[in-house]
């Protein structure tokens, strides 16, 4: 049986490495880089050309190669395939991009599913800042009033969880100082990893995601702020903008 193809999500959307493409057609990846390069002006018009650099060493060779290489969207992908000749390993590929996207949508729309769980925190928030800015327009004086009840009457209830970059956006901060704060109140340690203690109460959670490097997947434990936490963090920074002790140990009250 034919192995899946791994395909990577960046911001919500599914994008495969170029590398795996070139790979699957059994051509060196200069080759395709050559189509992208060639029709660069209609690969744009397709959406953001994602180009990357990774230092790659070879058995064999002396040091690390650094080699280029780009994230295609899936009208991007088809796009590339219509250039390459009609070759039977061509066409079985052209099968299997087709239903590795159409796979990749189908789990993207799945609320419940795992499949990219850090694409559908990022989903989840958007739809959640969202509504915080509906009800900020709607009813600005009771959030003046009342800025803690709001917020977690948005976000406690919910099922979402945050990484560091979507959690500080939310809390209208940035991610390096959010947890430069959370070192300083003993919530983190100087690893960035919550004490256990603050895993106990459900303010943080483990999650495996998968980080691609190439043709490969590598498993890992990330740190995300689940909705409860969100909402004990932002009664931190309320209360003083700086969290008291009290706070810190404590679980916020709704």
């Amino acid at each position: 049986m034919t192995a899946s193809l791994s395909l990577a999500v960046i911001d919500g959307e599914p994008r495969i490495d170029s590398r795996l493409i070139a790979a699957e057609l059994g051509v060196e990846t200069k080759a395709t880089h050559q189509l992208v390069d060639n029709y660069s002006t209609q690969f744009q018009e397709l959406g953001s050309l994602a180009f990357k650099m990774e230092a790659v060493k070879r058995e064999g060779e002396r040091g690390a190669k650094h080699e280029k290489f780009c994230l295609l969207n899936e009208d991007q992908t088809y796009f590339l395939m219509t250039l390459v000749r009609n070759t039977a390993q061509a066409v079985e590929l052209k099968k299997r991009l087709v239903q590795a996207f159409a796979e990749c949508r189908k789990r993207l729309e799945q609320p419940s599913g795992t499949f990219d769980l850090a694409a559908m925190t990022s989903a989840a928030l958007r739809e959640l800042a969202a509504k915080v800015e509906e009800v900020a327009t709607l009813k600005a004086a009771v959030i003046t009033m009342q800025p803690k009840a709001d917020f977690y009457d948005h976000v406690a209830g919910s099922e979402a969880l945050f990484d560091r970059s979507d959690a500080a956006k939310l809390l209208r901060t940035g991610p390096k100082r959010l947890w430069a704060s959370l070192r300083d109140w003993k919530v983190v340690q100087a690893s960035g990893t919550p004490y256990q203690k603050y895993y106990d109460l459900g303010y943080f959670r483990l999650v495996p995601v998968l980080v691609h490097k190439g043709e490969y997947s590598i498993p890992y434990q990330q740190t995300m702020v689940t909705s409860k936490g969100l909402a004990w963090l932002k009664a931190l920074m309320d209360s003083q903008v700086m969290p008291s002790k009290a706070l810190v140990v404590g679980e916020v009250q709704p």
